[in-house]
């Protein structure tokens, strides 16, 4: 492994410019090097026995995984699918493109980087990022507060949901 800006698909290990996200053979997320060798450490059970602690873009995915790699916890960026069949248990946004997974045993340690992570990313957010039932997807989808079927806007950190008819 060369480039000092480069990133990796863990799954065929192939090595791309840091400007690339996806591998062209494996079509999955590409990771840094500290990431990939965090996944090649510690093998994680299929995606089935794992939960998704965040659904992002690529990029946002990538970062998290960085975040995550740097704090020693085992993880995994897939693709999401539209529904969960294949047995993962998903949080909010799992419409979103990417999912990073890790051990059930480590969700709480994940979520505090990923709460860490968000927190760094939108620094007006209040509260928790993935506060207690914020796995309803009734919920704000920056932070999780609860939400009405007829908000607009979250109303704790302010995040615009939509326009009201």
């Amino acid at each position: 492994m060369s480039s000092p800006h480069a990133v990796y698909c863990p799954e065929c290990r192939s090595e791309y410019l840091g400007s690339a996200t996806v591998c062209v053979e494996c079509g999955i997320a590409l990771v840094s090097e500290v990431a990939l060798e965090s996944a090649a450490s510690a093998q994680l059970p299929p995606v089935s026995e794992l939960v998704c602690i965040r659904a992002a873009s690529v990029g946002w995915a990538q970062r998290l995984s960085e975040r995550l790699a740097a704090e020693g916890i085992s993880h995994r960026i897939e693709a999401s699918e539209d529904d969960t069949d294949d047995g993962s248990v998903r949080r909010p946004g799992a419409n979103l493109p990417y999912g990073v997974y890790v051990r059930p045993e480590d969700v709480e340690a994940a979520s505090r980087v990923d709460a860490a992570f968000m927190h760094s990313q939108i620094p007006d957010l209040s509260g928790e990022s993935v506060p207690e039932g914020a796995e309803d997807d009734e919920g704000c989808p920056a932070c999780g507060t609860a939400l009405t079927p007829e908000a607009v806007e979250c109303p704790d950190c302010g995040l615009m949901l939509g326009v009201a008819e």
